[in-house]
C-alpha cells in the first residue's frame, strides 16, 4: 500500500476537541485508488471508521477498535466538472468548497464556510449552517463498499433529515456532485465574510469544541435553551458549557472525553427536568468508554451472601494450585465474616454438595471441570447461584483455539495458528508458519502441556507432549514483544501488569516457583497505551459473552500490534496471581477483591 499505517496512534490529535484515546489502527490513504486497496484487503467484519477534520466528533478515552481512515489532506481533489457542478472528494474542508465555487461564479454554497468538517463528513451528517445544509446542493455521491468498489448513488438513494443521513451499511462517502447556481462572485464572497465575521462574533472559536452538540428542536434553539436552564458556563472537569455560545462544549484545556460525554448528558438531564425538552444529540460519539472503578463500601451486611461453598480442587491438572487459591479465598471470606465453607471437589460438583445446604457458590477450580461449563451447567441444575461466568462462555474460553476463532471473527488480532492432529501434519504447519511456534493443548491452563519447538525434532516432541492432555492441540506463531496481563472485575479493566520472565516463555514453573519473574504493575505503558489496552480486554471479553471476573493475557509485538493470547474466567487467587496483584494497584486489597467477586453470584 501507498498510504501510511500506524499503529495505536492517538486520535486526540486528530480531533477538533483534542480529546480521545488511540485507534488500534490509523490508515491514511495515498489516494483514492490505494484507498479501494486497502479497503478490499481488509478481513470481513473488520470494524472501519471514518475521521475527516474531526469535528463534530467525540472519540471517548478508551479509543477505537478496528481501523480508522484518516482523510485529512487525502481525497482531495476539487473541480468543476461542467456547468454548474462541482466536483469535490470527501477529504476536502468544506471552507474551501465554499471558497471554490465562488471563485468559479457559482453560488449556493456559500453556507459551507461555516461547517468546520470536510465533505465526507457533510455528507455523512447533512452539516449546515446559516439557514443551509449540504443535501439542499448533493447531485450525486461516490460510496466506497466494504470489497473497495466504487458505486454511484443518487439522493434518492438516501433517507436525509435534519443533520441525519441512513444510507446502506458498509458503505462510505467518497465523493459529492454538488448542483449550485451563477451568480457574482463578489457579491459571494462578500456573504461568505459576513458568515464567517458572524461565526468568529457568536462562537468559541478560539477554544477546541466540536461545533454544535445538540440539534434544535423544531421551532427553537438548543442554546436557548440551555441558557435557560442557567447552564452557561457549567463545568464538569475540563469540559464546560461555552459562555459564548451554550450550545457549544469547551474543553478548557484538560477534559478528558469522559468530562464532556459526562457534560453531554447532565445538559440533556437539566433541560429535560426544567423546560420538558429532550435534546437530541448532532455529535457522533464513538469508541470505548473506560470507567473509573467505583467507590465501593466494604462495610456491607455479609449475610445477604448466605452460606457460600468455596469449590476448589478438582481433577484437572491445576488441581494443586486450585486448592491453595480456595484456602487463600475461603480465608478471605471467614475475615470478612461470611458463612462460608471449604469443600474440595474430588469428583463431581453433585456429589461434592450432596447432603449439604449452600446459598451459592464461590467456584475457584481451575481448568476442566471447572472453569469448561461443567460446573456451571451442574450448579444451574440444581438452581445454585455462582460466580462468575456462565455454562456458554465457560465453554467457549475454557477452549483456546474456539476462543482465537471467536476473536479472528470479529476482526480481532490473535498469533497465527495451525491444528495439529498427528505427526501427518508437521510439514504443512511449519509450511505455514515456519519457526519458531508455540505448542498448546487447546483445554489446559496455567502454561500446562506447552512448549517452544524452533525445528521439526521439537516440534514433533512438542505435539507429543500436548497430545497427553486429550484435547485439540495447536501451534501458534511465536510472538516476539512484551507479555502483559488485564484483570476484568465487574465489567471494569483493571491496571495491566507487564510480565518478564528469563524462561522460554511465561510458562508453569515461572507462574508460580520461580523467583525470577518480574511483574510491573504500573506496566510501564504510557497513558493512552494502558487506556486502550484496557479497553481492548473488555472488548475481547465481551465478544466471549465474559461475565463476572476474568483475565485476559495480551502480547504486544515488536510492530506495535496487540495480539490476543487467551483469557481465563476462573483465574488464580494464590500470592503469584496476577488479579490480586492489578486489584492492589487499583487500591483493592485482597479481602475486598474476594468479596467482589462473591457478589457477582447475586446476578
Amino acid at each position: 500500500m501507498k498510504g501510511k499505517l500506524l499503529l495505536n496512534e492517538k486520535l486526540a490529535k486528530y480531533t477538533s476537541w483534542r480529546v480521545g484515546g488511540c485507534a488500534e489502527r490509523l490508515y491514511i490513504p495515498f489516494d483514492k485508488q490505494d484507498l479501494c486497496e486497502f479497503i478490499s484487503a481488509l478481513p470481513d467484519e473488520t470494524p472501519v471508521f471514518w475521521i475527516g477534520l474531526g469535528s463534530n466528533l467525540l472519540v471517548r478515552d478508551g479509543g477505537i477498535l478496528g481501523t480508522v481512515i484518516n482523510t485529512k489532506g487525502r481525497l482531495k481533489e476539487m473541480r468543476l466538472v461542467e456547468d454548474l457542478k462541482v466536483y469535490v472528494e470527501a477529504g476536502v474542508p468544506c471552507a474551501h468548497v465554499a471558497r471554490f465555487c465562488t471563485e468559479q461564479g457559482l453560488v449556493g454554497a456559500e453556507f459551507l464556510a461555516g461547517i468546520p468538517g470536510t465533505m465526507g463528513g457533510a455528507l455523512k451528517m447533512n452539516a449546515g449552517a446559516f439557514g443551509g445544509d449540504t443535501w439542499s446542493i448533493v447531485k450525486q455521491v461516490e460510496m466506497i463498499n466494504a470489497e473497495g468498489q466504487v458505486i454511484s448513488r443518487y439522493p434518492d438513494d438516501f433517507n436525509v433529515s435534519y443533520r441525519s443521513v441512513k444510507s446502506a451499511s458498509q458503505e462510505w462517502f467518497l465523493s459529492g456532485h454538488l448542483q449550485l447556481q451563477s451568480g457574482d462572485t463578489a457579491t459571494s464572497q462578500k456573504k461568505i465574510k459576513s458568515l464567517l465575521e458572524h461565526r468568529a462574533n457568536t462562537q468559541p472559536t478560539n477554544q477546541p469544541s466540536c461545533g454544535s452538540v445538540f440539534k434544535n428542536p423544531k421551532d427553537d434553539y438548543a442554546a436557548r435553551l440551555i441558557e435557560q436552564a442557567g447552564l452557561k458556563g457549567y463545568a464538569i472537569g475540563g469540559a464546560s458549557v461555552s459562555e459564548k455560545h451554550a450550545n457549544f462544549i469547551v474543553n478548557t484545556g484538560n477534559a478528558s472525553a469522559a468530562d464532556i460525554e459526562d457534560l453531554i448528558h447532565f445538559v440533556q438531564k437539566q433541560v429535560k427536568e426544567l423546560l420538558g425538552v429532550e435534546l437530541q444529540t448532532e455529535v457522533c460519539m464513538v469508541g470505548e468508554r473506560v470507567k473509573e472503578l467505583p467507590i465501593y463500601d466494604s462495610q456491607q451486611n455479609p449475610g445477604k451472601f448466605g452460606r457460600v461453598a468455596v469449590l476448589m480442587g478438582g481433577a484437572a491438572a491445576e488441581r494443586a494450585i486450585s486448592l491453595k487459591s480456595g484456602r487463600a479465598v475461603y480465608e478471605a471470606l471467614k475475615r470478612k465474616g461470611v458463612d462460608a465453607i471449604a469443600i474440595d471437589v474430588k469428583d463431581s460438583v453433585i456429589n461434592a454438595l450432596a447432603g449439604i445446604e449452600v446459598d451459592r457458590v464461590f467456584n475457584i477450580i481451575h481448568g476442566r471441570g471447572g472453569e469448561d461449563g461443567v460446573l456451571q451447567g451442574a450448579l444451574q441444575v440444581m438452581d445454585i447461584p455462582y460466580t462468575g461466568s456462565g455454562v456458554m462462555a465457560s465453554a467457549l474460553t475454557m477452549d483456546k483455539l474456539r476462543t482465537k476463532l471467536c476473536w479472528q471473527g470479529y476482526g480481532l488480532v490473535t498469533p497465527r495458528w495451525f491444528l495439529l492432529q498427528n505427526e501427518n501434519d508437521l510439514d504443512a504447519c511449519i509450511e505455514k508458519l515456519g519457526f519458531p511456534v508455540i505448542v498448546k493443548p487447546a483445554q489446559e491452563g496455567s502454561s500446562i502441556g506447552m512448549s517452544k519447538a524452533n525445528s521439526r525434532d521439537e516440534l514433533k516432541k512438542a505435539l507429543q507432549d500436548a497430545l497427553a492432555y486429550h484435547c485439540d492441540v495447536y501451534a501458534e506463531s511465536w510472538v516476539t514483544g512484551k507479555e502483559y496481563t488485564v484483570a476484568l472485575l465487574n465489567g471494569e479493566a483493571l491496571p495491566v501488569i507487564c510480565l518478564e520472565t528469563p524462561n522460554a516463555f511465561y510458562d508453569y514453573e515461572a507462574k508460580y516457583n520461580a523467583t525470577t519473574t518480574q511483574y510491573h504493575c504500573p506496566s510501564g505503558l504510557n497513558e493512552d497505551q494502558e487506556t486502550f489496552l484496557r479497553a481492548l480486554a473488555l472488548k475481547a471479553s465481551k465478544v466471549l459473552g465474559v461475565e463476572g471476573w476474568a483475565r485476559l493475557d495480551v502480547f504486544i509485538d515488536d510492530a506495535g500490534q496487540y495480539q490476543l493470547i487467551e483469557i481465563n474466567t476462573v483465574p488464580g487467587m494464590t500470592d503469584h496471581s496476577l488479579v490480586p496483584m492489578a486489584a492492589k494497584q487499583a487500591g483493592i486489597d485482597f479481602d475486598d477483591l474476594v468479596w467482589r467477586v462473591l457478589e457477582t453470584s447475586l446476578g
